[in-house]
């Protein structure tokens, strides 16, 4: 009886203790790579200060990661600075809601948040071309013989008033998909970019819609500083101007739930 103990339960209970223990260490390890962005997390202490806080487990050591393209080394975690919202305000602390302000499409918080830490840099494919490129400046590639080409169609805000007209497509020429109509603004000065996710090509009617912002707010959009691309930290900002009129668009920093 002894010798049948040492011999089958003894290993069984290793084995269990063996898988309890990797997947222990497993959840611990992955719980601190994921702490390599965003933390420590500023958190409201006593008398209204401020204090980092880890959690468990700890942070990470740094990790380099060597980028390709010459862009250089990066360090992960790293600290950065606290994001100014208006000036003289900055961010508060968790738990601690963030009054949105005159203008929250602007200040780009809320449902307009948007990364801004992103490089002023376009993102790029594997051989070191921009990824997102114009339809009109790249004649190699071309809209198949039955899809619509939506270039010359007018552009309609949410609020259903004529607002302009589309020119150009921009598209991913890594992925082969249409991320932005580029568009002329009654009103505004310049190309601006409509992102596709944000408006809907009607055929019948030969218009391009924009879903979310109402005619004034559109002529806010966003303007890019180099005409021929797009960085990393426009393409947030935009998206999140575009989203954020979800909630913003037309209420005068008041929140609006579409629902």
């Amino acid at each position: 009886m002894t010798q049948n103990v040492v011999g089958n339960l003894d290993v069984a209970i290793l084995c269990v203790i063996a898988f309890v223990s990797f997947f222990l260490g497993l959840v611990v390890y992955l719980r601190r790579e994921d702490k390599r962005e965003g933390y420590p997390v500023e958190v409201a202490g006593m008398f209204g200060r401020v204090q980092r806080a880890e959690g468990f487990p700890a942070m990470p050591r740094p990790k380099l990661f060597y980028r390709p393209h010459d862009r250089g080394v990066i360090q992960a975690p790293r600290l950065e600075e606290p994001e100014p919202v208006r000036p003289g305000q900055r961010l508060p602390p968790m738990a601690i809601p963030l009054d949105p302000g005159p203008d929250p499409l602007e200040e780009g918080i809320g449902a307009a948040a948007y990364t801004r830490n992103r490089e002023e840099l376009p993102d790029l494919d594997v051989e070191g071309e921009p990824k997102l490129i114009s339809l009109n400046d790249n004649p190699e590639y071309y809209i198949p013989d039955g899809d619509p080409d939506p270039r010359g169609w007018v552009l309609l805000s949410a609020d259903e008033k004529q607002v302009g007209q589309v020119h150009d497509l921009w598209f991913n020429r890594a992925e082969f998909f249409l991320r932005y109509y580029e568009v002329s603004i009654n009103g505004a000065e310049g190309r601006r970019l409509v992102p596709a996710f944000f408006a809907e090509a009607l055929p019948c009617d030969r218009v391009v819609r924009a879903t979310t912002l109402v005619a004034d707010d559109m002529r806010r959009t966003p303007v890019r500083a180099d005409g021929t691309c797009i960085t990393m930290r426009e393409e947030d900002r935009l998206n999140g101007f575009y989203a954020g009129g979800l909630r913003f668009s037309g209420h005068s920093g008041q929140i609006h739930d579409p629902a």
